[in-house]
Protein backbone atom coordinates (compact mmCIF):
# COMPACT_ATOMS: atom_id res chain seq x y z
CA UNK A 1 0.00 0.00 0.00
CA UNK A 2 0.96 3.47 -1.01
CA UNK A 3 1.28 6.22 1.75
CA UNK A 4 0.35 9.30 0.88
CA UNK A 5 3.44 11.96 1.08
CA UNK A 6 2.76 15.10 -0.05
CA UNK A 7 0.13 16.54 -2.06
CA UNK A 8 -0.11 19.67 -4.75
CA UNK A 9 -3.05 20.46 -6.19
CA UNK A 10 -5.21 17.61 -7.36
CA UNK A 11 -1.36 15.51 -7.28
CA UNK A 12 -1.16 13.01 -4.95
CA UNK A 13 2.61 11.47 -4.47
CA UNK A 14 2.65 8.13 -3.33
CA UNK A 15 6.20 6.97 -3.70
CA UNK A 16 8.80 7.06 -6.15
CA UNK A 17 6.86 5.45 -8.57
CA UNK A 18 3.76 6.03 -7.95
CA UNK A 19 1.73 8.79 -7.72
CA UNK A 20 -2.34 9.11 -8.04
CA UNK A 21 -4.28 12.22 -10.02
CA UNK A 22 -7.82 13.10 -9.17
CA UNK A 23 -8.98 14.20 -12.60
CA UNK A 24 -11.71 16.61 -12.90
CA UNK A 25 -12.88 16.21 -16.62
CA UNK A 26 -12.46 14.04 -19.40
CA UNK A 27 -10.45 16.96 -20.51
CA UNK A 28 -8.22 16.81 -17.68
CA UNK A 29 -8.14 13.17 -18.77
CA UNK A 30 -7.25 13.66 -21.92
CA UNK A 31 -4.57 16.15 -20.77
CA UNK A 32 -2.80 13.50 -18.90
CA UNK A 33 -2.89 11.23 -21.87
CA UNK A 34 -0.93 13.66 -23.85
CA UNK A 35 1.44 14.57 -21.27
CA UNK A 36 2.21 10.67 -21.04
CA UNK A 37 2.02 10.79 -25.12
CA UNK A 38 4.63 13.83 -25.51
CA UNK A 39 7.04 12.14 -23.22
CA UNK A 40 6.90 8.26 -23.93
CA UNK A 41 9.74 6.55 -25.29
CA UNK A 42 9.62 4.71 -27.65
CA UNK A 43 8.64 0.79 -27.16
CA UNK A 44 7.08 2.58 -23.68
CA UNK A 45 4.51 0.25 -22.77
CA UNK A 46 1.41 2.04 -21.20
CA UNK A 47 -0.75 -1.06 -19.18
CA UNK A 48 -4.40 0.39 -18.50
CA UNK A 49 -7.15 -1.17 -16.17
CA UNK A 50 -10.33 0.28 -14.60
CA UNK A 51 -13.95 -0.57 -14.97
CA UNK A 52 -16.17 0.03 -17.72
CA UNK A 53 -16.42 4.02 -18.29
CA UNK A 54 -13.61 4.83 -16.39
CA UNK A 55 -11.70 7.15 -19.23
CA UNK A 56 -9.39 4.32 -20.61
CA UNK A 57 -10.27 5.25 -23.87
CA UNK A 58 -10.14 8.59 -23.12
CA UNK A 59 -6.32 8.50 -21.98
CA UNK A 60 -5.62 6.83 -24.81
CA UNK A 61 -7.22 9.77 -27.17
CA UNK A 62 -4.45 12.04 -25.38
CA UNK A 63 -1.90 9.66 -25.34
CA UNK A 64 -2.40 9.81 -29.42
CA UNK A 65 -2.78 13.45 -29.02
CA UNK A 66 0.21 13.84 -27.43
CA UNK A 67 2.95 11.39 -29.80
CA UNK A 68 0.82 13.38 -32.72
CA UNK A 69 -0.92 10.67 -34.40
CA UNK A 70 -1.75 12.02 -37.85
CA UNK A 71 -5.84 11.50 -37.05
CA UNK A 72 -6.91 11.72 -33.61
CA UNK A 73 -10.44 11.27 -34.45
CA UNK A 74 -10.27 7.50 -35.36
CA UNK A 75 -9.08 7.10 -31.05
CA UNK A 76 -11.61 4.43 -30.27
CA UNK A 77 -12.19 1.40 -27.77
CA UNK A 78 -10.23 -1.82 -30.18
CA UNK A 79 -12.75 -4.34 -28.04
CA UNK A 80 -13.91 -6.13 -31.12
CA UNK A 81 -10.56 -5.73 -33.15
CA UNK A 82 -8.17 -6.07 -30.34
CA UNK A 83 -5.96 -3.82 -31.75
CA UNK A 84 -5.83 -0.53 -33.25
CA UNK A 85 -2.80 1.35 -34.74
CA UNK A 86 -3.15 5.28 -35.38
CA UNK A 87 0.02 6.07 -37.27
CA UNK A 88 2.21 8.93 -36.21
CA UNK A 89 2.40 11.91 -38.40
CA UNK A 90 5.59 13.18 -39.53
CA UNK A 91 7.60 14.20 -36.60
CA UNK A 92 5.16 11.68 -34.27
CA UNK A 93 4.99 8.56 -32.97
CA UNK A 94 2.75 5.63 -33.70
CA UNK A 95 0.28 4.44 -30.99
CA UNK A 96 -0.82 0.65 -30.80
CA UNK A 97 -4.08 0.46 -29.08
CA UNK A 98 -4.84 -2.85 -27.74
CA UNK A 99 -7.96 -3.78 -25.72
CA UNK A 100 -7.67 -7.46 -23.84
CA UNK A 101 -11.50 -7.42 -22.76
CA UNK A 102 -12.80 -9.81 -24.55
CA UNK A 103 -9.60 -11.57 -25.23
CA UNK A 104 -9.44 -15.61 -23.58
CA UNK A 105 -6.07 -14.51 -22.41
CA UNK A 106 -2.16 -13.83 -22.72
CA UNK A 107 -2.21 -16.45 -25.22
CA UNK A 108 -4.31 -14.82 -27.93
CA UNK A 109 -2.26 -11.32 -27.60
CA UNK A 110 1.20 -14.03 -28.16
CA UNK A 111 -0.70 -15.10 -31.34
CA UNK A 112 -1.01 -11.28 -32.38
CA UNK A 113 2.47 -10.80 -32.05
CA UNK A 114 1.83 -8.51 -29.23
CA UNK A 115 6.18 -8.65 -28.56
CA UNK A 116 6.92 -7.98 -31.84
CA UNK A 117 5.13 -4.02 -31.19
CA UNK A 118 7.77 -3.09 -29.23
CA UNK A 119 9.82 -3.44 -32.08
CA UNK A 120 8.38 -0.97 -34.05
CA UNK A 121 9.25 2.57 -32.16
CA UNK A 122 5.51 3.41 -31.47
CA UNK A 123 3.91 3.53 -28.07
CA UNK A 124 1.29 0.72 -26.99
CA UNK A 125 -1.09 0.66 -24.54
CA UNK A 126 -3.42 -1.71 -23.54
CA UNK A 127 -6.52 -1.58 -22.31
CA UNK A 128 -7.60 -4.23 -19.60
CA UNK A 129 -4.00 -5.11 -19.07
CA UNK A 130 -4.67 -7.36 -16.27
CA UNK A 131 -5.99 -10.20 -18.32
CA UNK A 132 -2.80 -10.43 -20.31
CA UNK A 133 -0.58 -9.37 -17.37
CA UNK A 134 1.98 -12.02 -17.98
CA UNK A 135 2.78 -10.66 -21.50
CA UNK A 136 3.67 -6.96 -20.78
CA UNK A 137 7.40 -6.15 -20.39
CA UNK A 138 9.02 -5.81 -17.11
CA UNK A 139 9.38 -2.48 -17.48
CA UNK A 140 5.80 -0.73 -18.23
CA UNK A 141 3.89 2.29 -16.56
CA UNK A 142 0.74 0.58 -15.22
CA UNK A 143 -2.40 3.14 -14.85
CA UNK A 144 -5.62 2.24 -12.87
CA UNK A 145 -8.26 4.53 -13.40
CA UNK A 146 -11.69 4.32 -10.90
CA UNK A 147 -14.54 7.05 -10.29
CA UNK A 148 -14.71 9.37 -8.15
CA UNK A 149 -18.00 9.26 -6.46
CA UNK A 150 -20.87 8.17 -8.20
CA UNK A 151 -20.34 6.64 -11.82
CA UNK A 152 -21.89 9.88 -13.66
CA UNK A 153 -19.42 12.01 -12.36
CA UNK A 154 -16.60 13.32 -15.01
CA UNK A 155 -14.06 12.81 -11.26
CA UNK A 156 -11.61 10.11 -12.24
CA UNK A 157 -8.64 8.86 -9.78
CA UNK A 158 -5.93 7.36 -11.58
CA UNK A 159 -3.23 5.67 -10.27
CA UNK A 160 -0.16 5.79 -11.84
CA UNK A 161 2.93 2.92 -11.08
CA UNK A 162 6.23 2.38 -12.78
CA UNK A 163 7.96 -1.15 -12.73
CA UNK A 164 11.05 -0.15 -13.87
CA UNK A 165 13.51 2.38 -14.71
CA UNK A 166 12.25 3.78 -18.00
CA UNK A 167 8.60 4.30 -17.09
CA UNK A 168 9.80 5.86 -13.78
CA UNK A 169 11.89 8.63 -15.65
CA UNK A 170 7.90 8.96 -17.65
CA UNK A 171 6.42 9.12 -14.37
CA UNK A 172 8.12 11.44 -12.74
CA UNK A 173 8.23 13.57 -15.75
CA UNK A 174 4.34 13.76 -15.86
CA UNK A 175 4.55 13.86 -11.92
CA UNK A 176 6.71 17.00 -11.97
CA UNK A 177 4.88 18.54 -14.83
CA UNK A 178 1.21 17.80 -13.03
CA UNK A 179 2.61 19.39 -9.90
CA UNK A 180 3.68 22.45 -11.98
CA UNK A 181 0.26 23.09 -13.58
CA UNK A 182 -3.12 23.07 -12.60
CA UNK A 183 -6.21 20.88 -14.15
CA UNK A 184 -7.88 23.77 -15.61
CA UNK A 185 -3.99 25.51 -17.38
CA UNK A 186 -3.16 21.38 -18.28
CA UNK A 187 -6.44 21.06 -20.25
CA UNK A 188 -6.07 24.68 -21.27
CA UNK A 189 -2.35 23.68 -22.71
CA UNK A 190 -2.93 20.44 -24.26
CA UNK A 191 -5.70 21.76 -25.94
CA UNK A 192 -3.30 25.09 -27.69
CA UNK A 193 -1.25 22.52 -28.58
CA UNK A 194 -3.45 20.04 -30.61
Amino acid sequence: MCVAQRRAGNVMSEGANTFSYVSGSVGDTHALGAALGRRSRANQCIALDGPLGAGKTQLVRGVAAGAQVADISLVSSPTYVLLNIYPGAPGGRTVYHLDAYRTSGAAEFAELGFDELFEQGGIVVVEWAEKIAALLPADHLHITLGHVGNALSDQRRLVLCATGPISAVLLNTVRRFLERTPARETQDKHMDNS
